[in-house]
Protein backbone atom coordinates (compact mmCIF):
# COMPACT_ATOMS: atom_id res chain seq x y z
CA UNK A 1 0.00 0.00 0.00
CA UNK A 2 3.02 2.47 0.75
CA UNK A 3 3.28 2.68 -3.37
CA UNK A 4 -0.28 4.77 -3.27
CA UNK A 5 0.43 7.23 -0.48
CA UNK A 6 -0.57 10.45 -1.80
CA UNK A 7 1.50 13.66 -0.20
CA UNK A 8 -0.76 16.36 0.97
CA UNK A 9 -0.15 19.79 3.94
CA UNK A 10 -2.22 22.02 4.90
CA UNK A 11 -1.01 24.43 2.31
CA UNK A 12 -2.90 22.35 -0.45
CA UNK A 13 -6.24 22.49 1.28
CA UNK A 14 -8.57 25.26 0.80
CA UNK A 15 -11.82 25.86 2.87
CA UNK A 16 -14.95 27.14 2.04
CA UNK A 17 -14.05 28.01 -1.33
CA UNK A 18 -16.15 30.06 -4.27
CA UNK A 19 -15.54 29.49 -7.66
CA UNK A 20 -17.01 30.60 -10.98
CA UNK A 21 -16.63 26.83 -12.61
CA UNK A 22 -14.92 23.60 -12.36
CA UNK A 23 -11.91 25.07 -14.52
CA UNK A 24 -11.14 27.54 -11.95
CA UNK A 25 -11.19 24.77 -9.44
CA UNK A 26 -9.19 22.50 -10.45
CA UNK A 27 -6.78 25.45 -11.86
CA UNK A 28 -6.55 27.08 -8.77
CA UNK A 29 -5.77 23.77 -7.09
CA UNK A 30 -3.08 22.53 -9.51
CA UNK A 31 -1.54 25.86 -8.80
CA UNK A 32 -1.09 25.06 -5.62
CA UNK A 33 0.53 21.72 -6.38
CA UNK A 34 2.86 23.54 -8.67
CA UNK A 35 3.81 26.20 -6.01
CA UNK A 36 4.79 22.81 -4.15
CA UNK A 37 6.74 21.12 -7.18
CA UNK A 38 4.42 18.41 -6.64
CA UNK A 39 3.58 19.25 -10.40
CA UNK A 40 4.86 21.07 -13.86
CA UNK A 41 3.30 23.13 -16.21
CA UNK A 42 2.13 20.10 -18.46
CA UNK A 43 0.54 19.14 -15.60
CA UNK A 44 -2.02 22.01 -14.73
CA UNK A 45 -2.78 21.90 -19.07
CA UNK A 46 -3.76 18.24 -19.25
CA UNK A 47 -5.89 18.40 -16.00
CA UNK A 48 -8.10 21.03 -17.69
CA UNK A 49 -8.13 19.08 -21.30
CA UNK A 50 -9.10 15.73 -19.41
CA UNK A 51 -11.64 17.16 -17.34
CA UNK A 52 -13.27 17.89 -20.75
CA UNK A 53 -13.30 14.63 -22.22
CA UNK A 54 -13.77 12.90 -18.98
CA UNK A 55 -15.55 14.67 -16.78
CA UNK A 56 -14.94 13.96 -12.37
CA UNK A 57 -17.83 14.87 -10.83
CA UNK A 58 -19.48 12.34 -8.96
CA UNK A 59 -23.03 12.02 -7.52
CA UNK A 60 -22.47 10.41 -3.95
CA UNK A 61 -24.20 11.20 -0.66
CA UNK A 62 -22.16 14.30 -0.90
CA UNK A 63 -21.34 15.19 -4.41
CA UNK A 64 -17.83 15.50 -4.96
CA UNK A 65 -15.04 15.93 -7.62
CA UNK A 66 -11.67 13.88 -8.44
CA UNK A 67 -9.58 15.42 -11.00
CA UNK A 68 -6.71 13.42 -11.78
CA UNK A 69 -3.97 12.67 -13.98
CA UNK A 70 -0.24 11.45 -14.44
CA UNK A 71 0.83 14.15 -16.34
CA UNK A 72 3.16 16.42 -15.33
CA UNK A 73 3.17 14.79 -12.19
CA UNK A 74 6.62 14.55 -9.94
CA UNK A 75 4.88 13.21 -6.74
CA UNK A 76 1.85 11.63 -5.75
CA UNK A 77 -0.66 14.33 -4.00
CA UNK A 78 -3.78 15.27 -3.38
CA UNK A 79 -5.18 19.17 -3.18
CA UNK A 80 -8.53 19.61 -1.36
CA UNK A 81 -10.94 22.27 -1.80
CA UNK A 82 -14.33 22.22 0.52
CA UNK A 83 -17.26 24.56 -1.34
CA UNK A 84 -18.89 27.83 0.39
CA UNK A 85 -21.77 27.11 -2.30
CA UNK A 86 -21.13 24.09 -5.20
CA UNK A 87 -19.32 24.11 -8.08
CA UNK A 88 -20.87 22.44 -11.31
CA UNK A 89 -18.88 19.42 -12.62
CA UNK A 90 -19.96 17.60 -15.72
CA UNK A 91 -20.61 13.49 -14.28
CA UNK A 92 -18.14 10.92 -14.38
CA UNK A 93 -20.72 8.69 -15.46
CA UNK A 94 -20.58 10.67 -19.18
CA UNK A 95 -24.71 11.25 -19.17
CA UNK A 96 -23.56 14.75 -19.70
CA UNK A 97 -25.29 15.70 -16.33
CA UNK A 98 -24.54 18.48 -13.91
CA UNK A 99 -22.92 17.55 -10.33
CA UNK A 100 -23.45 20.09 -8.26
CA UNK A 101 -19.99 19.52 -6.33
CA UNK A 102 -19.31 20.68 -2.63
CA UNK A 103 -15.83 19.37 -2.51
CA UNK A 104 -13.08 18.51 -4.69
CA UNK A 105 -10.19 16.60 -4.70
CA UNK A 106 -7.56 16.82 -7.07
CA UNK A 107 -4.75 14.49 -7.10
CA UNK A 108 -2.03 13.78 -9.38
CA UNK A 109 -0.76 9.94 -9.70
CA UNK A 110 2.72 8.78 -10.54
CA UNK A 111 1.81 5.36 -11.60
CA UNK A 112 -1.27 5.01 -13.64
CA UNK A 113 -1.36 1.46 -12.63
CA UNK A 114 -2.31 2.30 -8.78
CA UNK A 115 -4.81 4.93 -10.46
CA UNK A 116 -7.49 2.61 -9.73
CA UNK A 117 -6.33 1.23 -6.64
CA UNK A 118 -6.55 4.93 -5.01
CA UNK A 119 -9.99 5.84 -7.29
CA UNK A 120 -12.14 3.00 -5.27
CA UNK A 121 -10.40 3.81 -2.00
CA UNK A 122 -11.77 7.12 -2.62
CA UNK A 123 -15.09 6.38 -4.02
CA UNK A 124 -15.67 3.45 -1.43
CA UNK A 125 -14.49 6.11 1.45
CA UNK A 126 -16.74 8.66 0.16
CA UNK A 127 -19.60 6.96 -0.25
CA UNK A 128 -20.16 7.31 3.43
CA UNK A 129 -22.06 10.41 3.99
CA UNK A 130 -21.01 11.25 7.41
CA UNK A 131 -17.46 10.76 6.55
CA UNK A 132 -17.43 13.52 3.90
CA UNK A 133 -19.69 15.59 6.21
CA UNK A 134 -17.41 15.55 8.43
CA UNK A 135 -14.34 17.35 6.31
CA UNK A 136 -17.01 19.82 4.83
CA UNK A 137 -17.31 20.72 8.63
CA UNK A 138 -13.87 21.14 9.41
CA UNK A 139 -13.03 24.43 10.67
CA UNK A 140 -9.25 24.33 9.97
CA UNK A 141 -7.01 22.80 7.55
CA UNK A 142 -5.73 20.77 10.43
CA UNK A 143 -8.70 19.21 11.11
CA UNK A 144 -9.40 18.62 7.86
CA UNK A 145 -6.16 16.52 7.27
CA UNK A 146 -7.22 14.69 10.66
CA UNK A 147 -10.57 13.63 9.61
CA UNK A 148 -9.36 13.06 5.89
CA UNK A 149 -6.42 10.42 6.93
CA UNK A 150 -8.64 8.83 9.19
CA UNK A 151 -11.30 8.31 6.51
CA UNK A 152 -8.41 6.82 3.71
CA UNK A 153 -6.73 4.88 6.38
CA UNK A 154 -3.23 6.32 5.99
CA UNK A 155 -3.24 6.90 2.57
CA UNK A 156 -1.74 10.06 2.92
CA UNK A 157 1.62 11.14 3.38
CA UNK A 158 0.78 14.54 5.71
CA UNK A 159 3.63 16.94 5.96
Amino acid sequence: MSELKMRTNEDLILLHQTFEDSAQAIDTLANLAKAQGLVTDLYIEKIQEREKEFPTGLEMPIPLAIPHIADGCNEPFVSIATMEKPVIFKSMDRSGDDVSVQIVFLFGIIDPKSQLAVLRKFAAAFSDKAAVESLLNAQSKAELLKKLDGILEGLLNIG
